[in-house]
């Protein structure tokens, strides 16, 4: 096991390493959203309540990160610099939703506040558990290492089906996104249909995070190999 310590050291190293530029990334990129999120979601919900309450029930929803490929420019001069001018454009933008709903029910309307459908609503809650998995796991694969340091003892088996599970979620995870952004685009078009906007209703996906969960398959797979081979070669001795 001796040789085996250096190896699994430098193994929680890699993992620790990893979960922390993980964390940072979903911090960077959620918490921001989250928080402007929250605060809409808080302002639609109490008109929903107001709504409801005064017996003209509405349907109110947002579209979040629409893509545009044409809005009104405008150009802003500078005082300072006459001769220097700025010329603005439109690139995303988000939209509040609002329209009558009779003989909705409050339940209905409230999941239907994101994207005006009770699947998008569903699709985001679930990414955002698949994420929240995502951190638990590699939690416990970096307190697995740590233990079998301690105990100076191979891997749990566990791990490699954690791996295979953290490559999985990031990719459906990113597929999911694309596609609840993918509608979300194609509804917005519809409603901006005629108006100065033109939204770019093409599928985008993210090919780094889809690499990056193949990356992590393929580790998983590589740990599986080289387990099997070391039990494999402990039989024949």
């Amino acid at each position: 096991m001796q040789n085996k310590r250096p190896f699994l050291q430098r193994l929680l190293i890699i993992y620790i390493a990893f979960f922390c530029a993980l964390a940072a990334g979903l911090a960077m990129e959620f918490l921001p959203g989250f928080s402007r999120g929250y605060a809409d979601g808080d302002e639609i919900s109490m008109d929903l309540a107001r709504n409801w309450g005064s017996g003209t029930p509405r349907l109110i929803y947002m579209l979040e990160n629409i893509l545009v490929d044409g809005g009104p420019e405008n150009i802003i001069e500078l005082p300072e610099h006459p001769n220097m001018k700025i010329d603005t454009k439109i690139r995303q933008i988000g939209l509040v939703v609002e329209q009558e709903a009779p003989g909705a029910s409050i339940f209905g309307l409230a999941f239907r506040s994101l994207g005006g459908s009770g699947w998008i609503y569903a699709s985001v809650m679930l990414t955002l558990a698949a994420y929240l998995t995502i951190v638990v796991l590699m939690f416990l694969i970096i307190h697995s290492v740590r233990r079998s340091i301690r105990e100076e003892r191979t891997l749990d088996k566990r791990n490699i089906w954690y791996l295979r599970a953290i490559g999985g979620l990031a990719i459906a995870s990113e597929l999911a996104d694309s596609v609840v952004a993918w509608t979300m685009n194609r509804r917005a078009a519809e409603l901006l249909a005629g108006s100065q906007y033109s939204v770019d209703t093409s599928f985008h996906l993210s090919y780094s995070t889809i690499i990056i969960g193949i990356l992590i398959i393929f580790a998983a797979e590589v740990f599986a190999i080289g387990r099997n081979l070391s039990e494999e070669q402990k039989l024949t001795i």
